[in-house]
């Protein structure tokens, strides 16, 4: 995962909802961008918003003569999203289309990094290719500025090629803490554009109680069905999480001993094709603990619900079926494209 280092903060002017980032944002990065890499920039804007911009750099987070790889213009005054290169002192040629976000409104920017272009997505839908104009190794750091109020930034994910690390049928291989364990093939010598799946990976430490596992992707256009399955080590699935396009309906079950249990059906489809999701499964603790009855009873497996989230919005939960403790496995199959995993 590349990390993100926050270097220079002012606030911005007004006080800032809770849990904002102090704007201007300025970080430098500590690894070099690799191609499959996606920028997730999550804010919001005020009505008298103007313009904001997103800018990645190189050399230095500011405007002082070095290059600039990407900048990004949203201008509401306008009405168009602006992006351009600065490069050896001097502006290109601006790209222009029409601003799809709404002054007052939350928005969601996220730049995926490919060898010969940036991947530009507002709000899960693809917004803009920019090729780029200047090597993509050139980029060093990353700034935000304007007439925004920043909740989130997040830089990570890669290409999640045809990933298997070890049968089910053996221990997981352990991998520091934290980590997704997974081997990515490069066929051929060169990044393919898409992601495809299947996706299989052993977690590191286990999927414990209170972690929250973090799925980044994209519908494919055609796509009919998907699914994410947490593992347990004797190769049990404690959650088969598939949403089902041809059918309308997201299905929640559990396999134990190759026996699938009753199916939870309930809410409606909340993914489409051809548009980004952000997918959270959050581990939870007891569901039900009464904080006055302090008892030593073994509290069945079945009040620790797995909490399921898309796109920030709560969408069902799922209570256990067996030890909450013993998920130690991730995969993932079906008609999308993976842009990003993450537990935290």
């Amino acid at each position: 995962m590349l990390v993100l280092l926050d270097i220079i903060h002012w606030h911005i002017q007004g006080s800032n909802p809770p849990e904002t980032k102090p704007v201007p944002y300025r970080s430098v990065l500590q690894e070099k961008i690799e191609p499959g890499q996606t920028l997730i920039v999550k804010g919001s804007t005020i009505d008298e918003s103007q313009r904001f911009t997103i800018n990645l750099h190189s050399k230095s987070a500011d405007f002082s003569g070095n290059d600039v790889p990407l900048h990004i213009s949203v201008r509401f005054d306008e009405g168009k999203i602006v992006m351009n290169t600065f490069s050896n002192g001097e502006w290109g040629k601006e790209e222009r289309k029409s601003n799809p976000i709404k002054k007052g409104d939350s928005f969601d920017i996220r730049i995926r990094a490919h060898d010969d272009r940036f991947q530009i997505i507002i709000d899960q839908k693809e917004f803009k290719d920019y090729e780029h104009r200047l090597p993509l190794t050139s980029i060093t750091h990353l700034s935000i500025d304007g007439d925004l109020y920043l909740n989130h930034v997040h830089w990570g994910g890669k290409y999640y090629m045809n990933s298997y690390v070890q049968s089910l049928s053996k221990r997981w291989v352990d991998y520091p803490c934290g980590f997704i364990a997974s081997r990515l093939q490069n066929r051929g010598g060169a990044y393919s554009t898409l992601s495809p799946v299947p996706y299989e990976s052993g977690i590191a430490a286990g999927f414990q109680v209170d972690k929250t596992l973090l799925i980044f992707g994209t519908v494919e256009k055609k796509g009919k069905r998907f699914n994410v399955n947490l593992l347990r080590r004797n190769g049990d699935i404690a959650l088969h999480f598939n949403p089902r396009f041809d059918e309308k309906a997201v299905i929640r079950n559990a396999l134990a001993a190759n026996e699938w249990g009753n199916e939870e059906r309930e809410g409606k489809m909340p993914f489409e094709k051809g548009v980004g999701f952000d997918l959270a499964i959050k581990n939870e603790a007891y569901a039900f603990q009464n904080p006055f009855c302090i008892s030593e009873i073994p509290i069945p497996d079945s009040l620790f619900p797995v909490q399921i989230f898309v796109n920030g919005e709560r969408f069902a939960s799922f209570a256990h079926r067996s030890d909450p403790n013993d998920i130690t496995g991730l995969q993932i199959q079906g008609d999308i494209e993976l842009t990003g995993i993450q537990i935290q």
